[in-house]
């Protein structure tokens, strides 16, 4: 029997957003198989692959469910899908996983003493060390700047996280996150303007404002095949990047903070496309102001070349939702 059909299951469901990137999918579907903990079930949400990675999943995986979504339906969406099921199913809650990803056996177990030693916890995310290992820790939470727009990687670099007891943060990477049913049901599931990059910030946002804690557990450890450095973004990240930093911070900021926020935002990716055109890289500045252009416009979800075709769309979708 299909697990996510019938009576509320309980555990977790684990969900892996695919998209490509074949070898990194089965990769992480490996190590997610070896996952200690209450794993009531597998999901595999395939945002329009066109590398086969549905039918290699079904024959190396015939434990995990493969949901077709028909096309690109971007981070917040592809992942609604997953935590809507999940709530209507009544289960403890969702680790979302990037198909970029490994994660260790015990990450889960870990999470989860996190998310019951503390009260009305919203999100935990583990200790996310780079790839390849060599380039240290890719990221142990996340902080916002609120003067100054920006959001960092904590202890980005470091050889050695600085602590190794879990502790609260402003918010958790999307590359891996576990999120819990008591939050899901107060504040939703992800904002799909956003489409992707930065819909995980707002999520945490909103999850705090509405009196739930965000927390890091290093002792929870996973790795993230991902540019640790800005440099390395292709021009469709630093379109989304630079379009929903504006959007994050006119939405969570008021007032003269508001002004000042979105100053800093303009000035920064302004400074930015700028660099790339003194280099000679178009594509990424013509990235770049195309974001702040889509920003100004009201202009949200998918990139306009990147438009999704897939046939669930609004049907499974939460509603668009800012707190």
């Amino acid at each position: 029997m299909n697990p996510l059909e019938g009576e509320a299951v309980g555990g977790i469901l684990v969900a892996v957003l695919t998209y490509n990137r074949l070898h990194d999918t089965l990769a992480c579907l490996e190590s997610v198989r070896r996952l200690e903990g209450p794993v009531e079930a597998i999901v595999a949400l395939d945002n329009g692959s066109t590398d086969g990675t549905p039918e290699a999943i079904r024959r190396a995986f015939p434990e995990v469910e493969v949901w077709e979504l028909g096309g690109n339906l971007g981070y917040a969406a592809g992942n609604n899908l997953a935590l809507r099921v999940a709530q209507q199913q009544g289960m403890e809650g969702v680790f979302l996983l990037n198909n970029d990803t490994l994660v260790d056996p015990m990450c889960l177990v870990a999470m989860r003493e996190t998310a019951r030693a503390a009260p009305r916890v919203g999100a935990v995310g583990p200790l996310v060390w780079a790839w390849p290992p060599s380039q240290g820790i890719w990221a142990l939470g996340g902080e916002i700047h609120w003067r100054r727009a920006y959001t960092t990687h904590r202890e980005a670099g470091r050889a050695e996280p600085s602590r190794w007891e879990p502790h609260p943060v402003d918010f958790v990477p999307g590359c891996g996150i576990l999120l819990l049913r008591e939050a899901l049901e107060a504040v939703g599931g992800f904002d799909e303007r956003y489409f992707m990059y930065w819909e995980e910030t707002d999520w945490c946002q909103r999850a705090r404002r509405a009196g739930f804690s965000i927390w890091v557990d290093p002792r929870a450890q996973m790795w993230h095949k991902a540019p640790m450095d800005p440099e390395d973004l292709s021009p469709g990240a630093l379109y989304y990047m630079t379009r929903n930093r504006m959007l994050f911070f006119r939405e969570h900021t008021r007032g003269v903070r508001r002004w000042l926020a979105l100053a800093h935002a303009f000035h920064g990716a302004i400074r930015l496309a700028r660099r790339y055109e003194r280099r000679d890289q178009p594509e990424r500045a013509q990235a770049i102001w195309e974001g702040l252009h889509d920003f100004l416009h009201g202009r949200w979800g998918p990139r306009e070349a990147e438009a999704p075709v897939g046939r669930m769309g609004k049907e499974v979708a939460w509603p668009a939702s800012s707190g």
